[in-house]
């Protein structure tokens, strides 16, 4: 267990880097795919599937970053999705930097999907996403909402709560 939540550490630790290092969404794969072992999931079928929304560069590097690998034994697959009907088809789905007005819409008419977590890049926990990747002083973090996950029905392990802020 400790060494479990010391691995953690060090991989959330090492990829809390400036954008100048890497593209930024390849940094937030990194977040992805981490996010996607410290979650829980009850049913994902043969495919753990990811939905990127509303940027096409976010989806190509994120895909590029994911696809050659496995979350809960099963092979990520990658998705472009277009409206908050697509969001059922994902176990995480991600909503990048866009128009502001149009991600709150999107998230106020996806947070009823269960099984679902919802990502952004904007700090949107507030308005109902679980997880919103924030910066301080240059380097990217995450705020995270425990209540919402388990709200949308998943479980998330103490260690990734403990190395993001709480919302």
């Amino acid at each position: 267990m400790f060494v479990t939540v010391l691995g953690v550490l060090m991989i959330f630790n090492t990829t809390r880097a400036t954008a100048q290092v890497s593209s930024i969404y390849q940094l937030q794969s990194l977040f992805l795919y981490n996010f996607a072992k410290h979650v829980k999931w009850e049913n994902i079928g043969g495919t753990f599937t990811v939905g990127v929304y509303g940027n096409s560069e976010a989806f190509k590097e994120i895909k590029a970053s994911m696809e050659k690998k496995k979350a809960w034994g099963n092979f990520i697959k990658v998705i472009e999705i277009t409206s908050p009907a697509d969001v059922g088809k994902c176990q995480i789905v991600f909503l990048p930097k866009s128009d502001m007005e149009k991600e709150v819409e999107f998230i106020k008419a996806a947070r009823n999907v269960s099984n679902t977590l919802l990502v952004t890049e904007d700090d949107l926990v507030n308005e109902g996403a679980a997880i919103s990747f924030i910066y301080q002083q240059s380097k990217m973090n995450f705020k995270i909402s425990k209540d919402r996950i388990e709200q949308c029905g998943l479980k998330v392990s103490t260690a990734l709560v403990s190395i993001g802020i709480a919302a």
